[in-house]
């Protein structure tokens, strides 16, 4: 499976997203499941997108936990939110069987597994070359010790009574970030020193990575120095990958300085893992990166939160231009924001409640727009209830926590699609962190 179908929504073909029946194959193609998250009950549901029903429901700790999709689409990452830090996994049953035109959904058993992570602030979850990863920040430095840490689970075990699982620990707390690149070689965020010793001016965001061999016991590659923009990342934010190439969101500043923000771009060379900066085309800076299967990178980018514009991103480029950025029309906040798997087309929720589909290329401009939700506060830590934007395919998901209802709308026709009633207050989706 390809990451465009598998890091959204558990859902079934995209040529079958608006349709709902049998293609040019012979055979009606299930559209698989989607878990939403309630926002008022500390449960979180399975809905058959076949049926329409809410098959499953199962209780977490609190209400509307975070929820994270693995790269083989089957199981959800659930940040519970309690205060033991637990995470928990569940086995959506579904499996994926690709024929080119369309991909074959198999449904089997709905489980929660009794498999459980737990530590302090549990944060970024990540799943690429056959792993997901979980990272653990650790409490401030000056409040309580802590033990901040990753935790790497082989996909291929996730489902099995004694999963692999393997425990990196980081030299002090951070919002880090870590993950598997393949060969045996995990990426892992290093430590702002100044955070790390206690000031309580530092930021909590990592200045740079390192690339170690698995189980972190010998490092292959910095990317750590903050005298070298070429090979740092200060105060990282933001992560999508590619095609074996990672993008990485770092601070903004001035675009003619030494030490001026910009993106970094890591790949691996003949000679081993390599890094270069992609400068912003000014002074501002990105905190969310996404990417489809192909085309153009998008982030969120602005000067302090909420980021009011987005960025298309060549990681080829030498640099990025002024035509890169799309300013969210009425100068609202970007708030959710996803990338089509051809990487053509964005499709953003605002806070006035529309989904708008904007095209990016040659230039930027809005191809069509939806009365999706009521409006809504997107600032972080909201009290009222958010509603929450996924894609698979060519369907987009939105939840409409008021309406109690999810709706799909199609970023290739331009056309709305389900519009379900379901159980419970329905918010955050089964979509990446």
């Amino acid at each position: 499976m390809n990451r465009s179908i598998t890091r959204a929504l558990l859902a079934g073909s995209a040529a079958l997203a608006m349709a709902g029946g049998t293609q040019a194959h012979d055979h009606a193609v299930s559209r698989g499941r989607l878990v939403y998250a309630d926002h008022q009950a500390p449960r979180i549901h399975v809905l058959d997108l076949d049926s329409g029903e809410t098959t499953h429901s199962f209780d977490v700790p609190d209400a509307n936990p975070s929820l994270s999709t693995t790269e083989n689409g089957r199981y959800i990452v659930i940040k519970t939110g309690d205060a033991a830090g637990t995470v928990r996994f569940l086995d959506t049953g579904l499996t994926f069987e690709s024929h080119g035109d369309h991909v074959d959904v198999h449904k089997g058993e709905v489980r929660m597994l009794d498999f459980a992570l737990s530590g302090d602030k549990p944060a970024h979850v990540v799943s690429d070359s056959g792993w997901v990863s979980v990272f653990f920040d650790g409490h401030r430095p000056w409040e309580r010790a802590s033990d901040p840490h990753a935790s790497f689970i082989a996909l291929d075990s996730l489902g099995t009574p004694e999963p692999t699982t393997v425990t990196w620990k980081s030299p002090a707390p951070q919002h880090g970030i870590a993950f598997a690149l393949g060969r045996d070689e995990w990426l892992v965020s290093t430590p702002n020193a100044a955070y790390a010793a206690g000031d309580q001016t530092a930021s909590s965001r990592p200045n740079g990575f390192q690339v170690v061999a698995s189980g972190g016991e010998r490092v292959l590659a910095s990317f750590d120095n903050l005298a070298d923009p070429q090979n740092s990342c200060k105060e990282y934010h933001g992560h999508a990958p590619r095609e074996g190439v990672h993008v990485f969101g770092c601070a903004g500043g001035p675009a003619d300085h030494l030490t001026a923000g910009g993106l970094l771009v890591m790949s691996r060379a003949d000679t081993g893992w390599q890094a270069r900066r992609l400068p912003y085309p000014d002074a501002r800076r990105s905190s969310t990166v996404k990417a489809g299967k192909a085309g153009a990178l998008v982030a969120n980018y602005g000067s302090v939160g909420p980021y009011d514009a987005l960025l298309r991103i060549d990681p080829a480029a030498k640099t990025l231009a002024a035509a890169d950025v799309f300013p969210v029309p009425g100068g609202q906040a970007v708030c959710h924001f996803e990338v089509s798997a051809n990487g053509r087309r964005v499709a953003n929720l605002t806070p006035d409640g529309r989904l708008r589909i904007y095209e990016m290329s040659p230039d930027w401009k809005q191809v069509a727009q939806f009365d999706a939700v009521p409006a809504f506060d997107c600032a972080y830590g909201a009290k009222t209830p958010t509603p929450n934007l996924a894609l698979v395919g060519e369907s987009i998901f939105v939840s409409d926590p008021l309406g109690k209802r999810i709706r799909e709308y199609g970023i290739g026709t331009l056309r709305q699609g389900l519009d379900l009633p379901v159980d419970g207050v329905p918010a955050n989706l089964a979509g990446g962190d």
